[in-house]
């Protein structure tokens, strides 16, 4: 052999456990990163339809009991409900004969116009401008 490949050789020896230790933690890291791509791939769809699963039947099975119901009806439903508990009805908005109410027709409050309110779109600040 020449000089030249026997001090390849002699450096190549010296440095061949850092190579093997190099390969083997490339190879612990790729395993690590195959197996963490599998692992969201197959688990994130049957984690989600597991859950939408455990929601359904949770919900289907839930139920209120008397001594809860009160408690639930003034969490729940007026959280997710008090839009329809602010709206006055006609008869409501009316009051006692006598007073000075007066009653809109409308089927929303997107029905009515200014004019039903007594007011125009050309109201003036109190400055004079627009």
């Amino acid at each position: 052999m020449s000089q030249a490949k026997v001090d390849k050789y002699k450096k190549e020896k010296k440095n061949r456990p850092k190579a093997v230790k190099r390969a083997r933690r490339r190879k612990t890291a790729s395993i690590f990163i195959a197996a963490a791509l599998i692992g969201a791939i197959v688990g994130y769809p049957l984690g989600k339809g597991l859950y939408k699963h455990t929601v359904a039947v949770r919900r289907a099975n839930a139920t209120v009991d008397g001594g809860n119901y009160d408690v639930w009806f003034d969490q729940y439903y007026t959280k997710n409900y008090s839009y329809l508990l602010a709206a006055a009805t006609a008869t409501d908005a009316a009051g006692e004969p006598g007073d000075n109410v007066k009653v809109i027709e409308g089927d929303s409050i997107n029905d009515l116009n200014l004019e039903d309110l007594g007011l125009d779109d050309t109201a003036t600040a109190t400055d004079g401008t627009k």
